[in-house]
């Protein structure tokens, strides 16, 4: 599994294009799977700080279950222009311990009402990555142009 700095520096194209995505909507979907393995959907607020893919979880949220329990998630972007996509794809960890990290995620999220002990902290680092691309955009020659990467 790696962190967003070891991605960028082996797939750079796509997180470049990943990162503009997540930055483009701040909103995305979390992916995660139910102790009944259901999969389940779940708006969230993902950043990179300090070169890891981080966000912030409300403790009453059944996420956080998800994300302790079974730690496997996938995250896809808002789509972007022409349907442009990002997903990644991997396991999650709590790093709430991590008071360093906490201050500075807290900081990158700028949420109007403030993160507060409700709030934990999870390190999304990922094996898998897709970025989509669409070509010839709304005409008959439409098609996609992907961009792999895995471990």
């Amino acid at each position: 599994m790696l962190n967003w700095t070891a991605f960028e520096r082996a797939a750079p194209q796509i997180a470049a294009a990943g990162i503009g995505l997540l930055r483009r909507s701040e909103v995305a979907f979390l992916a995660t799977v139910s102790a009944a393995g259901r999969p389940r959907t779940h708006p969230f607020i993902p950043r990179v700080v300090e070169g890891r893919l981080v966000a912030f979880v409300m403790d009453s949220s059944p996420k956080i279950v998800d994300l302790k329990q079974r730690r496997q998630y996938s995250i896809h972007a808002q789509p972007g222009d022409e349907d442009e996509e990002f997903f990644v794809s991997g396991e999650a960890l709590d790093v709430n311990a991590n008071a360093d990290l906490r201050a500075a995620a807290t900081e990158a999220m700028g949420f109007a009402t403030g993160v507060d002990e409700h709030h934990v902290l999870f390190e999304f680092s990922f094996d898998r990555a897709l970025h989509t691309r669409w070509l010839d955009f709304g005409t008959a020659s439409h098609r996609p142009e992907w961009h792999k990467w895995h471990l």
